[in-house]
């Protein structure tokens, strides 16, 4: 029986000007052709799979897009050439349009947005639910019932994007909450490496002394308690919006996310990689939108390379090897007891090393997005915004100034003070606060500094520390943002010397 992936339906954005893939299964030895416009590839069945690979086209439309095998023919209408972007992460990527802030405006003019969105299934083992709700997912139009259960960010990118380069947009949101990077890396990747080795034995431990059936009953008791937890914690905030943490935990009882290991937890180790990724790949697409790194600040000193190998990943599942990501930089946050940790900063600075060392990528960084004692910050305008400007810089070209937040280059320290320089401050810097800035000595010991900005310089002192070696800016995980550009880009947090 000829079929295509799933992710081939009515109304699909196609990526423009590249060579673009349709794929799907047929029987072995018969000949599978597409056709759209005056494009045709052939491909044989092997192995109950083909692939074809159509010429790049411009952007346009509406096309139909036709597949057969000479007995049967498949059809497709409404296809439209234009820019796909995968948005990709956990739950701030997911966060979507009906949760954010004032979403109405976006959602009474989404008809006009040209921006288009596939949902990728979001079930976490292969079972006849999976395969029903796939077979049943399609790419939606920007319609105000469909729009509001999109990823916020992703939309807010998209409309953007279209305005700009006045053509259509197409969204793969391909997201889930609470999960770490490991959990969108294939087995093989992992095992390659001993932080992805680490999860892959963390997961073992949690499994010893269980057979798979036992700890999936272990999982659906678990679900089934974290829905009802849920529901009393909506409560508690409902009646007191203020209430802190350790009461709404006093209160509604322990939080036990994200629930036992089991073969049906979806946040397992490279669960999301088999049950989501390898279900679109290879799709052609411009690039990936990538929110993602607070399931891993129990492990940032492994994050780089976490990181970086679900880049290689998916480039390599996906067929491009430049394939742009443009990540997310964490923003300020902390729950009322950890407000001065250092693990979101130090995940903070993994994600800009990335950038600095992985080609192809860019950085939004959006420290001033964050929200005390709330993960998920629900103004999701500016964070698409910096994502768009990225864009635009990185991968389209068209703007490069004004694009990219100040970075820290350099530091040269004497006569009591310790001189900051930065990249990307072609306006200048500027201060709207003095607090969030560090000095130490040879002692190590850090204490406040005072800040000056001369232009595109920052000077820091302390009296404390006389003569200072080191300098360091937002080193917790939240704290008042006082450095920005003078375009309004906050400047990436920073130190100077490793602790």
């Amino acid at each position: 029986m000829l079929k295509t992936a799933p992710i081939f339906t009515d109304h699909m954005v196609i990526q423009r000007e590249k060579p673009f893939r349709i794929w799907g299964t047929g029987e072995d030895g018969t000949e599978v052709s597409a056709q759209i416009g005056s494009l045709k590839g052939v491909s044989e069945v092997v192995n109950g799979k083909w692939e074809i690979v159509l010429p790049a086209m411009p952007a346009g439309g509406a096309y139909t897009l036709k597949v057969t095998d000479g007995t049967e023919t498949l059809t497709f209408s409404d296809i439209v050439s234009g820019e796909v972007w995968l948005c990709g992460g956990q739950s701030n990527m997911e966060l979507v349009m009906i949760n954010s802030d004032n979403p109405e405006p976006a959602l009474n003019t989404c008809r006009e947005s040209n921006v288009r969105l596939y949902h990728v299934g979001k079930r976490g083992v292969f079972d006849e639910q999976f395969f029903e709700e796939e077979q049943n997912s399609c790419w939606q139009l920007p319609e105000r019932d469909t729009c509001q259960y999109w990823t916020a960010i992703g939309y807010y990118f998209g409309e953007r994007l279209a305005k700009k380069l006045g053509v259509t947009v197409g969204l793969i949101e391909c997201n889930y909450g609470g999960s770490s990077a490991s959990a969108w890396i294939s087995e093989k990747m992992l095992r390659s490496t001993e932080v992805g080795q680490s999860y892959l034995d963390d997961y073992s431990k949690g499994m010893e002394g269980l057979t798979d059936e036992e700890a999936c009953q272990a999982y659906q008791e678990y679900c089934d308690y974290h829905n009802r937890w849920q529901e009393r914690v909506a409560q508690c905030y409902n009646e007191n919006p203020d209430i802190s943490w350790d009461e709404v935990l006093e209160k509604c009882g322990e939080n036990r996310y994200p629930g036992p290991y089991a073969p049906n937890n979806p946040l397992r180790p490279h669960g999301l990689y088999d049950t989501m990724i390898t279900r679109i790949t290879p799709y052609t697409m411009r690039g990936v939108l990538y929110y993602q790194g607070e399931s891993d600040e129990h492990r940032p000193e492994g994050y780089e390379m976490l990181l970086s190998s679900l880049i290689h990943q998916w480039r390599t599942d996906f067929k491009d090897e430049t394939l742009p990501f443009l990540l997310v930089q964490l923003p300020m946050f902390s729950y009322e007891d950890r407000q001065k940790g250092t693990e979101w900063a130090l995940i903070r600075e993994v994600q800009e090393k990335v950038y600095q060392n992985v080609r192809h990528t860019g950085l939004a960084v959006i420290p001033d997005c964050g929200e005390y004692n709330e993960i998920h910050p629900k103004e999701k305008r500016i964070p698409a915004k910096r994502l768009y400007l990225q864009a635009l810089k990185e991968v389209y070209h068209l703007q490069e100034n004004g694009t990219t937040a100040p970075m820290f280059r350099d530091a040269v320290a004497g006569n009591g003070t310790i001189h900051i320089h930065f990249d990307n401050v072609e306006n200048g810097l500027e201060l709207h606060g003095t607090s969030g800035f560090e000095v130490c000595g040879t002692d190590g010991e850090w204490y406040p500094a005072h800040p000056k900005v001369n232009r595109h310089t920052l000077i820091l002192s302390s009296e404390k520390v006389p003569h200072p070696v080191g300098a360091r800016y937002l080193w917790y995980n939240y704290g008042e943002v006082t450095l920005f550009e003078r375009n309004g880009l906050p400047a990436s947090p920073f130190r100077t010397v490793s602790d």
